[in-house]
């Protein structure tokens, strides 16, 4: 094995660190007669026309004091529970079902809000003049493939119905609205809900970089696009979406559905430093009208999310490569999965899927060519090449010609010894987007670490791996200026690992040790 590759882990660890923290910027759009679905404008600060006006980000709630008990409604499907209130008819805690190490358990995405927080609930429906809060509870019933919940109340202009159908083999939440409008009165309604929110992935974990919340829209029919978290995203609005809501590293809450145009506006609300509330505007309603909207409140997860809308597996973030990395990961991750089904631990699981890689790759790493031998033939094409340059520097054919055949011979001046290198990325690439964003390693233990989507907090795999690159070079090379150039290489990499997720710098860590012990092998083979 090579010193260059060292570098392959390296640079796959740094691509994948600016990839999960890059994100294209949203581009200006010209407003125009043609409004399409998901074109973006910056608010104006006056009343225009209809949908181009100032954004509407705040609910001017009814007055009325409670005069009916608050009941808390839990449902509970195969993957998830779900807890919603009669006030607001909202829903106000989410919890999905995992597994850490063996044990069963829920992690919680959605928090209920205080006691005195009116608006900081996910499916509220605000109006431009006095919105009810309160609401009578109907009924829940349970159907074959989800359950149904059933709210109304009555306001100045009308009455409201809202019906919420939890469906119990996936993520998706349907919204019917329906709407009694008195006779001369106008509403405009809006949907309000909440971005998800992991525990420790803000302020309140020291050991974890924080995650980042951005805005997911359609851009035309067919594709999306993801918005960051700024002020420019935040005086924005998109015109007649299809698809509008928020992300954060491993979950999506988004309206995938809205077969009545409902969504004439989409724009978000900023709550906090990194929470954001998706508003999706209504129409002018003058007459009773009924709309029903679906919604994906759950995990990145391909399969899942592929059959809601295809168009969410665009939040996952497979790489510029994508037509390779996209089944490569997927399979990598199913595999990893089959792994932890039989050791219960996702850390010893990423060892043995890194042995398996390793021993898979063997046939393309194998060389039977020491270093000083790589080197000697890198020296011998250059002095060969020099020596044809110098002898057809007048006949450019004659020089094309020999070069050509010198390549043949040689190769690119051992250019051939890195082939393997290129055989390698793909599956290093997919390995190093699986364990950045798969939602299984958050919160899974391994020995000392207690979270493996995390940093390690004490450091310790950092220093490892920047210990195993040491034994790599000095188990290769005897040369003490690649060893001092190594030592250096070697506090670099513990220092840039320490802010990348434990799972990832182990996967690494665990590729250049093998690498270490197939190179002492390869030289036993060869004495």
């Amino acid at each position: 094995m090579k010193i260059k590759e060292l570098l392959v882990p390296l640079l796959l660890a740094l691509l994948v660190t600016w990839g999960m923290q890059y994100y294209f910027g949203p581009s200006e759009s010209v407003v125009n007669d043609q409004v399409k679905s998901g074109q973006r404008f910056v608010a104006p600060t006056k009343p225009e026309i209809q949908v181009h006006k100032p954004l509407n980000t705040e609910i001017d709630f009814l007055d009325a004091k409670a005069t009916r008990k608050t009941i808390v409604t839990t449902i509970e499907t195969n993957s998830a529970r779900y807890e919603f209130s009669n006030d607001g008819a909202s829903l106000i805690r989410v919890e999905f079902r995992r597994n850490w190490g063996g044990k069963e358990g829920y992690l919680t995405t959605l928090f209920p809000p205080a006691a005195n927080e009116k608006e900081n609930r996910t499916f509220l429906i605000a109006f431009d003049e006095k919105t009810p809060y309160y609401f009578d509870f109907i009924n829940k019933k349970e159907e074959a493939d989800y359950f149904v919940l059933s709210y109304k109340t009555s306001f100045d202009n009308g009455t409201l119905d809202k019906t919420f159908l939890i469906y119990k083999e996936n993520y998706r939440i349907d919204l019917k609205l329906s709407f009694t409008v008195k006779e001369g009165t106008t509403i405009i309604p809006r949907i309000f809900f909440n971005s998800p929110l992991l525990p420790g992935l803000g302020s309140e974990s020291a050991t974890r970089t924080k995650d980042v919340v951005s805005g997911v829209i359609n851009e035309g029919p067919k594709s999306i696009k993801i918005y960051p978290f700024n002020d420019e995203t935040i005086n924005s609005y998109w015109s007649n979406p299809t698809l509008f809501g928020s992300q954060d590293r491993y979950f999506v809450h988004t309206m995938v559905r809205d077969p009545h145009n409902f969504a004439q506006r989409g724009y978000f609300k900023a709550v906090e430093i990194e929470n954001l509330f998706s508003i999706l505007e209504g129409p002018k309603l003058t007459r009773d009208s009924t709309y029903e909207l679906s919604f994906y409140v759950g995990p990145k997860e391909d399969d899942v999310m592929a059959a809601i809308d295809p168009r969410l597996e665009q939040t996952l973030n497979y790489g510029w490569f994508s037509f390779i990395s996209k089944p490569l990961s997927k399979f990598l991750l199913d595999v990893l999965n089959i792994i932890y089904s039989y050791v219960q631990n996702y850390g010893w699981a990423i060892i043995i899927l890194t042995i398996l890689l390793k021993l898979l790759l063997l046939p393309f790493t194998y060389r039977v060519e020491d270093q000083k031998e790589m080197l000697k033939r890198s020296q011998e094409y250059t002095r060969k090449l020099e020596h044809i340059r110098a002898k057809y520097k007048d006949n450019p054919q004659a020089l094309a010609q020999a070069q050509g055949e010198l390549v043949k011979k040689q190769g690119f001046g051992g250019f051939t010894g890195c082939l393997p290198l290129l055989l390698q990325m793909p599956f290093f690439w997919a390995l190093g987007i699986i364990l950045s964003n798969a939602i299984e390693l958050y919160r899974a233990p391994f020995l000392w670490v207690p979270d493996l989507s995390a940093p390690d907090p004490y450091y310790l795999l950092p220093i490892l791996a920047g210990i195993s690159i040491l034994l790599h070079t000095f188990t290769i090379s005897q040369d003490p200026k690649q060893r001092i150039s190594s030592s250096v290489l070697a506090i670099f990499v513990a220092a840039l690992f320490s802010s990348f997720s434990a799972g990832l710098v182990l996967f690494i860590m665990m590729g250049t040790l093998l690498g270490v012990l197939q190179s002492i092998v390869i030289r036993q083979i060869k004495a």
